[in-house]
């Protein structure tokens, strides 16, 4: 199936920014000139995904206000529908609050991370009912890291400290809605859902370059402004 749905998780609270995010939802921070958001929005339409979904959490009225006053959809040619969970409801639990309104199949995205590849490519991967976009570092100490094999993945190995190299979690992905589970209340696609779908089986792995960064620490924050503004 042609997936043509984008979903984007920007509900997260980004305490580890401080001040900055205090009022702010951390996907609505200014990056080389604009709100993060509309990066990958933007790249969203440039990879032909035509109706993007927002789960948004903290602050939505500051992304609401920002996408009715800049007529953001008209401009970059999306339909654009912004989803808000009552209260913090994990990575997991905003789908699952939003399960009425996904497709079939659908782009999911982190609204904090930046990861420059084609994600029609991953898109268009339907052998498995979850697949991830993975990336090759060369010091994934701050990660946990997947065990490729075949183009599925195995498992996945908590963060060591080393700094030593791995393939971590782009935060990027093509699921399946049936592959959901049947779950209520707060969880978390990356501790709940995927280490079960590699433990059955039903997880794809696909390693892309281009850049990768996530926005969620200050150091990474500051370093996002040049690679954007590139």
């Amino acid at each position: 199936m042609s997936v043509t749905q984008c979903v984007l998780l920007v509900g997260g609270l980004g305490t580890r920014l401080g001040d900055l995010t205090a009022q702010t939802p951390k996907p609505m921070l200014e990056v080389a000139g604009k709100p993060f958001l509309e990066h990958l929005l933007a790249k969203a339409a440039g990879h032909g995904f035509r109706q993007v979904l927002l789960l948004a959490g903290f602050r939505a009225e500051v992304l609401e206000t920002w996408l009715a006053r800049d007529r953001v959809a008209e401009r970059l040619g999306l339909s654009i529908e912004v989803i808000v969970e009552p209260q913090p409801l994990g990575t997991g639990g905003a789908l699952i609050q939003a399960l009425d309104r996904l497709d079939d199949a659908f782009l999911l995205a982190n609204g904090d991370t930046w990861f420059d590849f084609d994600w029609r490519a991953l898109a268009d991967r339907a052998d498995t009912p979850v697949v991830m976009a993975l990336r090759q570092i060369t010091h994934a100490d701050r990660y946990e890291t997947a065990v490729l094999e075949a183009g599925r993945v195995l498992a996945f190995k908590s963060r060591t400290g080393a700094a030593t190299p791995g393939l971590i979690n782009g935060g990027v992905y093509r699921i399946e809605k049936a592959a959901l589970p049947d779950r209520t209340g707060a969880w978390s696609l990356e501790a709940d859902l995927l280490p079960q779908a590699a433990a059955g089986g039903r997880l794809g792995g696909e390693v892309f370059a281009g850049d990768f960064i996530d926005i969620g620490v200050p150091d990474s924050f500051a370093a996002a402004q040049d690679l954007l503004r590139r």
